[in-house]
């Protein structure tokens, strides 16, 4: 079961005048009121369940019709709504009461053609909703060969397998007029983009919990995160306060922490946002304070603009979270040398504190984390030195097992 909440639905209202929302199943109304506080002028919807129905909110903002999907879409109302205004809609119209235990999802009380409706929907839209945009959800339960957030369908629920290649033919039936994209989130949609609107800009948000990678233990020395597991499964406040909950891990590569979430058992997930997943800089996908801790190792000197880049980390940690972050430091990773000899993408080097520096695009720490756009408190800055070789030759000591040679900084979200 999904929600448009996955969605960044107000850029719809606010960057291209969409002011109504259709929705084919009202269930307890999360998505309605979810528009309606998103600035929709209008959301409409039905729902089939009469149990369900008696307890829609319906006001000035929000109708619900109690009526089956097909009935509604036939409907004078959504028929000059489509023709008239510029819409989201959202198919979500499925084995009626299950999803709020009143019926089984197995139930044989209603027709296959009530409890699956989609393929009905799709074929009255065709033609209709050419300057309006479609999320359609739950497609996992037509795609079997689909790999979602939430897993396969397995036999909790009625499958409509048999039917794939005309859920299939339906979506092309589309492509005229909107861009189809189909989506691994939740269990999975399929995002109907107007074309005459230019870029999709309907991407969902990376929540908390999302497998956006899965994590592999590889030999050697991967990174800084493997090196620091035996220090901080000495230290408790790492396992019992600092790497607690839903934790999101900026840049952690095939080193995320996520690798080693068994070792710190009061996690209770890691996403990791890496390329694949968007700019790091800006995290435009993730919504604001959203998870318990966010990590990041040896990722901040990446970044064009480590100001920006810390305070969109800041944005999206919940208050009393945390945030756990090593960056390399200038002496023992670069050692006096500009540009990088190790690692050609860093742009920038950083030190706990000096009132100058050899390097010219050093930067302090402190003077960092006053820069950051709400009330924290620091709860530990450390050099990371205590197995760094200062009688060696020139040599990157972070490709070995010992020596982190960098600065680790943990801040708790107070504002």
């Amino acid at each position: 079961m999904g929600n448009v909440v996955r969605f960044p639905i107000n850029v719809l209202v606010s960057d291209y005048g969409v002011t109504h929302f259709i929705e084919t199943g009202y269930g307890k109304g999360v998505s309605c009121k979810a528009a309606v506080a998103y600035g929709f002028t209008k959301a409409l919807s039905c729902e089939i369940y009469p149990a369900l129905h008696q307890k829609a909110l319906q006001n000035d903002k929000i109708s619900v019709a109690l009526s089956d999907s097909i009935d509604f879409l036939n409907s004078a109302e959504i028929t000059s709504t489509l023709a008239e205004k510029r819409c989201l809609i959202f198919l979500d119209a499925h084995y009626p009461g299950a999803d709020f235990h009143y019926e089984d999802y197995k139930s044989s009380k209603w027709d296959k053609e009530i409890k699956l409706p989609l393929l009905e929907e799709l074929a009255l839209l065709q033609g209709r909703c050419d300057n309006s945009v479609v999320i359609i959800d739950d497609c996992r339960i037509y795609l079997d060969e689909l790999e979602v957030y939430d897993g396969p369908m397995g036999e909790i629920a009625e499958n409509d397998f048999a039917n794939k290649q005309k859920f299939i033919e339906l979506l092309q039936g589309f492509n005229a007029t909107h861009d189809v994209y189909l989506l691994p989130h939740d269990t999975g949609y399929a995002v109907l983009w107007p074309k005459r609107w230019g870029d999709n800009v309907l991407v969902p948000y990376i929540l908390p919990g999302d497998p956006t990678a899965k994590f592999k233990l590889s030999a050697g020395v991967t990174g800084t995160t493997s090196m620091s597991i035996n220090r901080r499964l000495q230290d408790a406040r790492f396992t019992s306060r600092w790497l607690t909950g839903y934790g999101l891990d900026i840049g952690g590569g095939n080193d995320s922490i996520g690798i080693y979430q068994s070792l710190f058992p009061l996690i209770k997930a890691v996403t990791l946002y890496d390329l694949p997943q968007g700019d790091a800089q800006y995290l435009y996908n993730v919504p604001d304070n959203a998870f318990d801790f966010v990590y990041s190792a040896h990722c901040l000197e990446h970044m064009v603009d480590p100001e920006v880049a810390l305070n969109s980390w800041f944005r999206v940690l919940k208050k009393n979270g945390y945030m756990i972050l090593t960056i390399p430091d200038e002496d023992m990773y670069e050692q006096g040398v500009w540009p990088s000899t190790f690692n050609y993408d860093h742009k920038h080097t950083f030190t706990i504190f000096k009132r100058e520096s050899w390097s010219p695009v050093s930067i302090n720490v402190l003077e960092l984390l006053r820069k950051i756009d709400g009330a924290f408190e620091i709860q530990k800055i450390e050099l990371l030195n205590q197995s760094y070789l200062t009688n060696v030759s020139r040599v990157d000591q972070t490709r070995t097992p010992y020596a982190e040679s960098g600065i680790e900084i943990v801040i708790k979200k107070v504002g």
